[in-house]
């Protein structure tokens, strides 16, 4: 609670500063989020030009010497996003920062300004696979592996449901990797295996059901949010996000 207080100021400042047109807009249309807090990671959103690159670090450097917070520039990345080649040459001018190439990915998710490929979502799907070898489901009882399904391989996918639009052919093949542990210990099963319809599992244990979350419903919860915050949250930076 700590940290939020103090990084909140940062945030306030930024925004300040945009608000009062010392940042030049980010793009025509009404998308101004110019900053990102998470923990103890601050991802800025400037224009390549010298007065905002200079500005942003002179709001870095009274943060730091007001809340002890110092920030290492070195160690810092910078990510163009369709800038031109005088854009590039003016960044690495003033910020002696790495720079990356985009998409890259950002907290643990593949971040894109355009829809995320089958390329991009697979590793996402293959680390949900690879959590099953190391289990040994030969010793678990069904009711164990319903368990495993619903409390560790569906909770897996929270953040990543929250943060981006799952495609339905990976939802399918999670669904595939889960219902073939459940019935099988295995990543693949097949349709003999399954003594019930998935849908069916998924229903509530009152219903008849074994209480495992459907992926489909569980995505338009985590990001029925958004729209939320945009309407309760008109005057907020994030308010004006395209969902």
């Amino acid at each position: 609670m700590l940290f939020i207080l103090v990084m909140d100021v940062l945030n306030w400042m930024v925004t300040r500063a945009s608000e009062a047109g010392l940042l030049q807009p980010l793009s025509t249309r009404p998308i101004q989020h110019r900053i990102s807090l998470y923990a103890d990671d601050v991802a800025i959103f400037l224009r390549p030009v010298a007065s905002d690159i200079n500005l942003t670090l002179q709001l870095l450097n009274l943060f730091g010497d007001a809340s002890g917070l110092k920030t290492n520039v070195q160690k810092s990345n910078v990510l163009p996003i369709q800038c031109s080649n005088d854009d590039l040459a003016t960044l690495q001018n003033l910020l002696p920062c790495e720079v990356l190439n985009f998409p890259c990915k950002y907290l643990g998710l593949p971040l894109s300004i355009k829809k995320l490929t089958k390329e991009q979502f697979q590793p996402i799907i293959d680390k949900i696979a690879d959590q099953l070898p190391g289990w040994k489901a030969d010793l678990m009882t069904r009711a164990g592996r319903v368990v495993q399904v619903q409390f560790v391989l569906t909770a897996m996918l929270v953040y990543v449901a929250m943060a981006t639009d799952l495609p339905p052919w990976a939802i399918k093949a999670i669904d595939k990797i889960r219902r073939a542990f459940l019935w099988r210990g295995r990543k693949d099963a097949k349709g003999g295996h399954c003594l019930i319809a998935w849908p069916k599992v998924c229903r509530h244990r009152e219903l008849g059901g074994l209480g495992i979350s459907d992926l489909k419903r569980l995505r338009c919860a985590l990001r029925a949010r958004w729209p939320w915050l945009r309407k309760s949250e008109p005057n907020k930076p994030w308010a004006n996000l395209p969902l």
